[in-house]
């Protein structure tokens, strides 16, 4: 990791740091930037690909304590970046809700388990004219988005916002000139970022190739029942992408231990399995650069689906419906027949013939989850489905617990 370009390396992230009252370092803004260089096109950027890639990059390609000169390092959410595990330091990453983000149940649930969690957090591009945002009793900072107000509406808002919540700390954002600071320094802001105090800097350095196969692999291979946290170790030794990003993950999370985790069989003892799972589908989703946010979207609701459905049918292991829902897109993802990818993968018989025949009570599960998505309700075996035991209300019941775990795009 640089902040001077040289050979194979790109582009990881921007860095703008945001200061206190007496000029002094209080943090980082990471932004996202494209890895090969180049403007950010309007119409292709895509916020939960942009939030995965920065905190991939800072968390794992990156030494984030050096990026960030021990400072904190505030990160743009989305409604479907914060509803989903985030497997970082909380003492080192705030949370910085973007301004899109509305108070749905699915969002206010995953703000008060974060904060329950320790996570700092901060509301982005704040404009309101008062202290009536639904989402302030859950935030410690608000970065108020400067250009927008007065300075009596900056007074005003100011002063709402303090006789409401008395702790809040008031970040003033786009400082563009010494007035600009100086008017908002008066109005009681503590904090301030803009291009008066710095620009954004790119910081540079390589993102290690990766398999996708084996990133593939090891979600199979995570979700089968039999599997050992020694066998899991070795899976993710055979892949260096995968090696580095766990130590590093779990060094991260657990930076308040005295010891570090030096080895990968710590790492998946310190990480355990649901994190380890959330990681690995967060690698997925940021590596598969050329498919789009859609295609990635609908094979996490398709695994978590038939994972919903399978934990409701004696037999049947939820890790196993899993595999079988994100699998079945992976002709999409790879470009490949299925049945070629598949001689590549070891999967267990009653996967494959789910997959490739839709048989047995798995292939039964799947073909429905995937009716189901496409709303085609008259090709959804009923009677089949009530032999099984599932009713029309079960299903329906697994479906919203799959758009809870992987919601749809804002």
């Amino acid at each position: 990791m640089s902040d001077i370009p040289h050979d194979n390396a790109g582009v990881l992230f921007a860095r703008q740091p945001i200061y206190d009252r007496q000029l002094a370092l209080a943090g980082y803004e990471l932004l996202f930037r494209p890895y090969g260089g180049g403007p950010i096109v309007a119409a292709d950027f895509d916020g939960n690909r942009a939030t995965s890639q920065v905190l991939i990059n800072a968390f794992t390609a990156a030494d984030i304590d050096k990026v960030c000169d021990h400072q904190p390092a505030y990160v743009n959410f989305t409604t479907d970046s914060l509803i989903r595990d985030i497997p970082f330091d909380s003492r080192v990453l705030i949370i910085e809700i973007l301004e899109d983000v509305t108070d749905t149940p699915e969002v206010i649930e995953a703000l008060t388990r974060l904060r329950e969690e320790g996570h700092v957090m901060a509301l982005d591009d704040y404009s309101l004219n008062d202290a009536s945002h639904p989402l302030l009793p859950f935030v410690n900072i608000v970065k108020l988005d400067y250009p927008v107000y007065t300075r009596e509406a900056l007074e005003d808002v100011i002063r709402a916002l303090k006789t409401r919540y008395p702790n809040l700390q008031l970040l003033a954002e786009k400082i563009e000139t010494k007035e600009d600071y100086r008017i908002a320094m008066d109005a009681g802001c503590t904090l301030f970022q803009g291009y008066f105090l710095a620009r954004p800097e790119p910081v540079y350095g390589r993102v290690m190739p990766v398999n996708r196969l084996n990133i593939l692999r090891l979600l199979a291979e995570l979700n089968a029942s039999d599997i050992s946290m020694r066998d899991m170790a070795e899976i993710v030794q055979r892949d260096p992408f995968l090696s580095v990003r766990l130590l590093r993950m779990a060094n991260s999370a657990f930076a308040q231990q005295s010891r570090p985790v030096t080895s990968l069989h710590g790492a998946v003892m310190a990480l355990g399995l649901s994190r380890i799972r959330s990681l690995a589908s967060l690698l997925v989703l940021s590596r598969f650069d050329d498919k789009p946010h859609a295609l990635q979207q609908l094979a996490m609701m398709r695994a978590h689906f038939c994972h919903h459905l399978a934990q409701q049918l004696p037999g049947q292991t939820s890790e196993m419906g899993f595999t079988v829902g994100l699998f079945s897109c992976l002709d999409s993802f790879m470009d490949q027949p299925l049945e070629e990818i598949l001689a590549q993968i070891p999967v267990h018989p009653d996967i494959e013939a789910a997959l490739m025949y839709r048989h047995g009570p798995l292939g039964m599960l799947l073909q429905t989850a995937i009716d189901y998505q496409k709303a085609h309700w008259e090709q959804i075996n009923w009677p089949h489905l009530a032999r099984l035991g599932l009713s029309a209300e079960q299903i329906a019941s697994a479906y919203q617990q799959a758009l809870i775990t992987v919601p749809r795009r804002p």
